[in-house]
C-alpha cells in the first residue's frame, strides 16, 4: 500500500471514529432525557406517540434525535465496517492470523468492560442505595437494586460479558464479542456479490424466522445482519456514494431525508416497546450503512479532523460505556436535594442539565482511563495479534499432527 492510499486511509477511519464518538454523546443524551418523570409520564421511550400530550410529543421529538436504540444498530453497523477495512489490512491467512484477530478484539472490548463491571458493583456496594424517588422515572429507579448475596454472581457475569444488569449499555458488548467470533465468515462472504447477494437474504430471514425466539440466540440472529451490512461497506459501499453523487440535489436531499426520518422514527411508530424488533432494526441498519458509506466514501471534511473530533474519536468506546454509571452516580447526588414535585419543564431543564454534567464528567473519566487502560491494552492486544500472524502457518497445527 502506498503512503498516500496509506494516509487516505486512515483520514477515512478517523471520520468513522468522529461518526461514533458523536452517536455515543447523543446516546449520553438519550439515557439523560430518561432519568426524570416529565408531566407524570414514566419511561417516555416505552410509550406509543400521542399527539394530544404535548410534553409527550416534544421528549418523543427530543428522543428521536437522541435516538439510542439506533445509534446502537449504528455502532454495529460501522463495527462491520471497521473490522472488514482491519481484515481488508491483514487477512487472516492462517489459523495463527485468525487467533491474532480474536486476540486483539478481546484486547479492544475486555479491558473497559472489566473496569466498568468492577467500578459498578463497587459503587453498588458501598454508594447506591436503594432508594425511589418519586421524582425519577421506573427505568431510573430500577437501576443498581441487586441483592448484596447475588452481587459476586452478578459482577462476574458483567465482566464476562453475559450480563448487563450493573451497566446497561453493555448489553451490546456481549454483541459485539459474539459478532466478533463469526466476523472472519461473514467478511469472507461479502468479498463477491455473488456471495453477499445469497447471504443477505438468509439473514434477513434469520431474523424473523429462527427458531425458539430472538432470547435463544442473544439476539445475534436480529444482530448479525447489521454488521454484514458495516462489511459491504468498504468494497462495494462507493457504489452507493456514486449513486448518490449523480442524483440531482433535490432527489438526494429529499432520500437522505427519508432516511433519516427512518432512522430517527420507525422504532418509535412500529415497535417502541420492543427491544430487538427485526424489521425495525432492518430499517435501521440500512439507514445506518447508508451514513457509514458517506463517512467512507463521501468527501473528506476538514472537520472530522480538528482536535476536539480528534479527542472525541479516541474516546468514544469509553464514553459510550461508561456514561450510564456516571449518571447514575450524579443522579443519586442531586435527588435528595431535589423538591418532590417538579413541574414539566424543571424536570425537562434538570434532566438536559443532568445530561450536561454526565457528558463533562464522563469525558474527563474516558480520557485518564484511555491512557492508563484503554490504549495500553490496545497497543499490547496488536502487538499479540501481530507476532501470532507472522507464526508460521502450519505451526498451530503440528501438535495435532504429532498426536496422530
Amino acid at each position: 500500500m502506498s503512503a498516500t492510499v496509506a494516509q487516505r486511509v486512515r483520514n477515512r477511519t478517523q471520520s468513522l471514529d468522529v461518526g461514533r464518538g458523536i452517536s455515543a454523546m447523543l446516546v449520553v443524551l438519550f439515557h439523560g432525557l430518561l432519568v426524570f418523570r416529565v408531566n407524570g409520564a414514566d419511561n417516555p421511550h416505552l410509550l406509543p406517540l400521542d399527539l394530544g400530550n404535548p410534553w409527550l410529543v416534544l421528549q418523543h421529538l427530543l428522543l428521536a434525535v437522541a435516538n439510542g436504540p439506533a445509534y446502537v444498530t449504528f455502532f454495529f453497523v460501522l463495527s462491520g465496517t471497521v473490522l472488514a477495512l482491519s481484515l481488508d489490512r491483514d487477512p487472516p491467512a492462517h489459523p495463527g492470523a485468525v487467533l491474532g484477530y480474536l486476540v486483539k478484539r478481546g484486547f479492544r472490548l475486555y479491558p473497559m468492560l472489566l473496569f466498568t463491571a468492577a467500578a459498578a458493583a463497587l459503587l453498588q456496594l458501598y454508594y447506591f442505595e436503594p432508594h425511589v424517588y418519586s421524582q425519577a422515572t421506573g427505568w431510573f429507579n430500577d437501576g443498581y437494586k441487586i441483592d448484596l448475596p447475588s452481587l459476586p454472581a452478578e459482577f462476574l457475569a458483567n465482566a464476562q460479558g453475559r450480563s448487563a444488569t450493573l451497566n446497561g449499555p453493555a448489553w451490546s458488548i456481549k454483541v459485539e464479542i459474539l459478532a466478533s467470533a463469526v466476523f472472519p465468515l461473514l467478511y469472507w462472504l461479502s468479498l463477491t456479490p455473488a456471495r453477499a447477494m445469497v447471504t443477505a437474504p438468509l439473514l434477513v430471514a434469520a431474523m424473523f424466522l429462527a427458531p425458539g425466539g430472538a432470547m435463544q440466540w442473544h439476539y445475534m440472529n436480529v444482530f448479525l445482519f447489521c454488521f454484514f451490512v458495516g462489511a459491504l461497506v468498504p468494497r462495494w459501499g462507493w457504489k452507493v456514494a456514486a449513486l448518490l453523487r449523480q442524483m440531482g440535489g433535490w432527489p438526494r436531499v429529499a432520500l437522505l431525508a427519508a432516511l433519516v426520518l427512518v432512522f430517527m422514527f420507525s422504532r418509535r411508530l412500529l415497535a417502541p416497546t420492543a427491544f430487538a424488533p427485526p424489521l425495525v432494526v432492518v430499517l435501521e441498519s440500512l439507514a445506518a450503512g447508508v451514513g457509514v458509506v458517506l463517512l467512507l466514501h463521501g468527501r473528506e471534511r476538514a472537520f472530522f479532523h480538528a482536535a476536539p473530533m480528534e479527542l472525541l474519536a479516541r474516546l468514544s468506546f469509553g464514553i459510550y460505556l461508561l456514561h450510564v454509571v456516571v449518571l447514575s452516580v450524579l443522579g443519586h447526588a442531586v435527588f435528595p436535594f431535589l423538591p418532590e414535585h417538579l413541574g414539566p419543564a424543571q424536570a425537562l431543564g434538570f434532566g438536559l442539565l443532568l445530561t450536561l454534567a454526565t457528558l463533562g464528567v464522563t469525558v474527563l473519566v474516558a480520557w485518564v482511563l484511555h491512557g492508563v487502560l484503554e490504549h495500553p491494552m490496545q497497543q499490547l492486544g496488536r502487538a499479540i495479534a501481530s507476532r501470532m500472524a507472522r507464526m508460521p502457518g502450519d505451526l498451530l497445527v503440528r501438535p495435532l499432527r504429532s498426536r496422530r
